[in-house]
C-alpha cells in the first residue's frame, strides 16, 4: 500500500487534530480543499487568521468577542442579575439563537473532568464569583450537557454558589440525557429555559 505524499499527510494529520474528526473525514477534507481554487483557500485562510488577530476574550463573560466587554455585556436592555452559565461559546450561541433569554452569560471553558486533569482551577470558576460578589446576581443559571462531565459541574457549582444565598436553577430536562446544547434544536432549548428547575 503506497502512503500519500508527505505534504498531503502532513495535512491530514493536521486536521486530525481537530475534535470530532477522524482519520476518514480528515482526509476528505483534504482531498475536498485541494480541489479549491487558489483563490478560495486563501480567503479560507486570510478568514482564520482574521479571526485569530480580531478576537479577544470579553473581560467580564469570558466570552470570546470583538470588543471586550462584548456587545451583550454592554447592552442595556439585558437583565445584569441573572447569568446563563455554559460550557463554551458554542452553547451560548445556541442559547442566545433562541431569542428567549434577555439576561447575562458566563463562559466556563469546559466542564469539570478530573480523569482529564481539568479541575475547577483551569475554569472561569473564580471571575464567575467574583461577578456574584460585585454584580449583586440575583439568579445562576446552570445550562450544561446532561452528561457525566456537565452534571458533575452542576453539583459542583451548586455547592460552591449556595453560600451567596442566590437563585440556582438548571435548564429543564427538554434536554435528552447524553445529548449536546449546541446541536439541540431552538425549540427544545426554549422549553429546557423556560422549564428551568431551581437548585
Amino acid at each position: 500500500m503506497t502512503n500519500p505524499p508527505s505534504t498531503i499527510q502532513n495535512l491530514i494529520d493536521q486536521f486530525n487534530k481537530l475534535p470530532g474528526i477522524g482519520p476518514k473525514t480528515a482526509e476528505k477534507l483534504v482531498f475536498f480543499l485541494l480541489k479549491q481554487p487558489r483563490e478560495s483557500l486563501s480567503e479560507f485562510a486570510q478568514s482564520l487568521l482574521k479571526a485569530k488577530d480580531n478576537l479577544t476574550i470579553c473581560k467580564i463573560c469570558q466570552n470570546l468577542s470583538e470588543i471586550s466587554p462584548c456587545l451583550i455585556c454592554q447592552n442595556p436592555h439585558r437583565d445584569k442579575k441573572v447569568i446563563c452559565v455554559v460550557a463554551d461559546t458554542q452553547d451560548f450561541m445556541a442559547l442566545e439563537k433562541t431569542g428567549v433569554y434577555s439576561g447575562l452569560y458566563h463562559i466556563l471553558n469546559g466542564t469539570l473532568n478530573p480523569l482529564e486533569g481539568i479541575t475547577p482551577n483551569k475554569l472561569n470558576v473564580k471571575q464567575l464569583v467574583e461577578r456574584i460578589k460585585n454584580d449583586k446576581i440575583k439568579e445562576i443559571i446552570l445550562a450544561f450537557n446532561p452528561d457525566v462531565e456537565g452534571e458533575t459541574t452542576i453539583l459542583y457549582l451548586t455547592k460552591l454558589l449556595k453560600e451567596f444565598k442566590i437563585k440556582i436553577t438548571r435548564l429543564g430536562r427538554g434536554l435528552p440525557t447524553g445529548s449536546d446544547i449546541e446541536y439541540a434544536d431552538e425549540i427544545t432549548l426554549t422549553n429546557a429555559l423556560q422549564a428551568r428547575k431551581e437548585l
